[in-house]
């Protein structure tokens, strides 16, 4: 620092912004860039939308135009466009039929277990045999505990404590559409999701 006021102690003011200007150049575009990835960083952070509910569809013979379909109804009914950070929801089909020699719908079933173990999956709309593997394992919601589902009038699926973990709504709207003919759709939630108060919100609108 000595050595630096002594070679800018001749020149004049002019002189020495030039010398600072260059002697620094490096460090001041170093400062400048990592300010600009912090901002980048950040802007981008906070831009991204929040997923307040997702629902996977699992069944035979689903189709992407169906859910689809019943992604812009639940949009219609949960987003607020005016609410910042803004919100998203997602509902996806698995197609379950000829699922063993599909590769491509074995690759979904493995995105979908690990979106369920990392708790990224609120609900599932899913057909009877379905809904027997996930119950067995014990891997759904008490449903019990959310007001009104007890008067349930469509059938209503329990554990083996009892516990109601499925709901038929293969008669409501807007899930009719997405239920076999002789197939009941069962909506069952995920006994890990984080986000029970929007499932809440889901079951209050379908009564």
């Amino acid at each position: 620092m000595k050595k630096l006021r002594e070679r800018l102690k001749p020149l004049t003011l002019k002189g020495k912004i030039e010398y600072l200007i260059e002697y620094y150049s490096f460090h001041m575009i170093a400062v400048i860039v990592i300010i600009f990835f912090l901002i980048m960083g950040i802007n981008t952070f906070t831009d991204q939308p929040k997923e307040i509910l997702a629902v996977r569809v699992v069944g035979a013979d689903i189709n992407e135009e169906q859910t689809q379909r019943l992604q812009r109804e639940f949009e219609r009914l949960f987003i607020d466009s005016k609410r910042s950070p803004k919100e998203e929801l997602s509902v996806i089909s698995i197609d379950t039929s000829d699922a063993a020699g599909n590769s491509e719908k074995l690759a979904k079933f493995q995105k979908l277990a690990a979106e369920i173990a990392a708790k990224e999956v609120d609900v599932l709309l899913v057909d009877e045999e379905t809904f027997h593997q996930f119950n067995e394992e014990g891997n759904l919601y008490d449903l019990s505990s959310i007001n009104g589902i007890k008067d349930w009038k469509e059938t209503k699926y329990s554990s083996s404590d009892a516990a109601i973990t499925g709901i038929d709504v293969s008669n409501v709207s807007p899930f009719s559409s997405l239920a076999g003919s002789n197939q009941p759709l069962i909506l069952a939630v995920l006994a890990n999701t984080e986000r029970i108060d929007e499932v809440k919100k889901l079951i209050h609108f379908l009564k």
